[in-house]
Parts: C-alpha cells; structure tokens; sequence
C-alpha cells in the first residue's frame, strides 16, 4: 500500500490535469488490439464497423489462445471447454444452464458499440426462458438507467430493472440489512457518498438521505489544515450521526472529499465503510494504459482512516449472496459470462456457477498465458469463447 502522501501527490496532479480521467460517459476501449477507431474523438467509423472490427479480433485472440500449448492440452483432456461454432456453443449453453449472469462492459458492448451479434444472442436466450441477469460493478448509473443503456445499444426493449444487479444496488441491499440490524431503518439512515448521481439516485430510492456525491460549483478541491479543523460537518451531520460512507469511482476525487470522508469515519466509529467495488484499474487506449479504478479511492481512505471497507461487488461473498437470495439461483446450473479473470471469473468460480470467458474485453492472450494454469486472484475460466454473440440462436 503507498503512503499517503504519494496519493497525496497523485491528487495534486490530477488537479492540475485537465482532462487526465474520461467523464463518465466517455468511451473506453480494452486490450492491446485495440485500435483507435474504438474511441469517439479518433474516429467517424460507424457502429457496425466497430462491431466487426470487434468480431475480427476477437476471433484472432482465441484462434492464438488455441496456438498455445497449454491451452491446446487443456482443450484435449476437457480441463478447459473451448467454443467457437455457433450452432455448438447455443447449444452447450441451453443444454447445461438455466440461468446466465453477464457483465456488461467488455462483454455486451464496449463504449456504445455492441458485441456482434449481441442482440441476436440475448433474444434467443430470453426465449429460451433463461433467466438472464447484469452483473456490473460499475455503481455510476442507477439500475433503471442501466436498463435503459443496454435496452439502447441491444435493441431489446424487454429487459427490466428487476434484471439490472449494479453494485450501486448491491451497497443499497447490505445496507438495507445491515443497519436494519442495528436498528436503523433505510428511512432514517444517514450515508455520506463519494461517487457518481447515479449510484447516489441508487440509494435514495432506498430512502435513506444522502450526502457528498459529485462534485459542484462553490468549495475549492484541496483543504488546509487550518479549514479542516474549522469545518463544522453541518451539512453531513444534520440528521445526526452518520452510518455509512459508501465509496463508488468519482473521477473528481480530490483532497477535500479525502478529508470529510476520513474525518466522519473518525467521528463516527460505528460507520459503516462500504465499497462498491475494489478494481485496481481498466484498460484504455491502444497500448493498454491503466485507467486507475475504484479500489484506488477505496485505498486512500482505508489508509487514512486505519479502517479497512466492506466490498460489496464482484468478486465479494456478499454480492453472491444478494444474487442466490433475490434471484433463487442454482450455482450448478448457472454460467457467469465476463471478460476479467480478477473480478469475472473469481466471482463466478467462488460462488460455486461455471465461468465463461470472452475476448472482448479486458483480458488478453499475453494475460492468459501469464497466469499459466491460474492463481486464486485470477482463476482460469471454465469456458472460453470469442464473443458472448455465439451463445444464441
């Protein structure tokens, strides 16, 4: 874990750069093949040529995953199931699965292009009468807006909210339980936000009151040390003590939003410090830069507040749990389609469901022949296929 002070430092240029982090509906792009048309500001190509641009390499990567040694043995002996024929692949899935959980970006779509033949493949999986679940640990839309996104870009206007599992929701739902077993229900709750409006919107249709969320117009990004202890909380703690503070990626993190969130956890030693996810990074650009995630944020506060958060999104336990309590899954009959092996794979793995992977997204052939036959951080999948548009027809 850094010092503080170098997080400190990384606050200080973020300050002075303008334009360092995407908004939050900028596009972003994954993996070392991926060439500059993905993102909007490099190019005018249409969507479809994305999409098959998409399509093209991803069946470039699996055909060098199956060049490999290892993973042509593992194909041999069935360690690992490999699919590339559609008629195959929407078989195997319909035979062996009644429910199906996808991520959603690197898997679904990548910015606001689709996967090929996406549309297709959900459809047919709905009228198969799957039960189809999104699993994202992106906690900046509320569950409605994401429904909305996906309905777009997929062209498939029967998708519902009920269907929609954010890791904005997944903070909502332990929250919900966790201090209803404390005695303090949602109503009368007091949580101080770090994120987006969206994962904000999230909680307050649990009607709890919220504080913090995005940036606005008025106090400047730093905090002297004379203003700190000058700062009166007012605002925070007008209905009393706080009991959680709820940590989602807010790419207008600054020292100031550090400060209050510590100091209410000081404050507070009953709060509650939850996470929405833990990722240490994406993937943008070309040349694969890291785009630092939420777990950075996380991390800072862990480290300044000596406390350590509660994760509540993929790979965690608890969100497992939200998924078999709500939903009534059966592990053994269902599949978790990702494209990240730390958060995708692990999460499906632990929870006991078969893991697929695909080549759309984060992780690449160099990732895979890396870990050799797998770590616990990142475990192999079950399955892997080019593309999740294989999986119906």
């Amino acid at each position: 874990m850094l010092p503080l002070y170098h997080f400190i430092l990384f606050l200080s240029v973020l300050q002075c750069s303008s334009g360092l982090f995407p908004t939050p509906s900028a596009q972003v792009t994954f993996g070392r093949r991926t060439p500059r048309l993905f993102g909007r500001e490099a190019t005018a190509a249409t969507s479809p040529d994305v999409t098959e641009t998409i399509r093209r390499e991803s069946i470039e990567q699996y055909e060098e995953i199956l060049a490999d040694g290892a993973f042509s043995n593992m194909r041999k002996n069935g360690t690992m199931i490999f699919l590339e024929d559609l008629e195959k692949t929407s078989d195997y899935i319909h035979d062996n699965f009644d429910a199906i959980l996808f991520d959603c970006d690197g898997v679904l779509y990548r910015g606001a292009d689709p996967i090929p033949d996406a549309s297709a493949s959900l459809k047919a999986l709905i009228r198969k009468g799957k039960n189809i679940l999104f699993v994202t640990n992106n906690a900046g839309a509320s569950r409605m807006q994401l429904r909305d996104k996906l309905a777009n870009i997929l062209d498939c206007e029967d998708l519902t909210e009920k269907q929609m599992v954010s890791s904005g929701y997944s903070a909502a739902k332990y929250l919900e339980r966790a201090l209803e077993d404390r005695g303090v229900p949602m109503d009368r709750a007091n949580v101080h936000v770090i994120g987006s409006a969206g994962l904000c919107d999230e909680l307050r249709s649990f009607r709890c009151r919220v504080t913090g969320g995005p940036s606005r117009d008025g106090p400047p990004p730093s905090m002297s040390r004379e203003e700190l202890a000058d700062y009166s909380f007012a605002e925070e703690e007008r209905r009393g003590k706080v009991d959680a503070v709820v940590v989602g990626l807010d790419t207008a993190f600054d020292y100031r939003k550090l400060c209050v969130a510590v100091v209410l956890l000081q404050r507070h030693p009953g709060c509650l410090l939850v996470a929405t996810n833990e990722d240490a990074y994406d993937l943008v650009g070309s040349d694969a830069r890291h785009l630092p995630g939420n777990g950075a944020l996380v991390r800072a506060i862990e480290h300044a507040s000596q406390r350590d958060a509660i994760n509540v999104g993929k790979p965690s336990r608890i969100l497992a749990e939200l998924l078999s309590d709500r939903y009534g899954l059966d592990p053994s009959r269902t599949l978790f389609v990702g494209d990240r092996l730390d958060t995708d794979i692990k999460f499906g793995k632990d929870g006991g469901m078969k893991s697929a992977l695909v080549l759309t997204g984060c992780t690449t052939v160099e990732k895979l022949i890396e870990v050799g036959m797998g770590t616990e951080e990142e475990p192999l999948p079950h399955i892997i296929l080019p593309h999740m548009g294989l999986m119906g027809k």
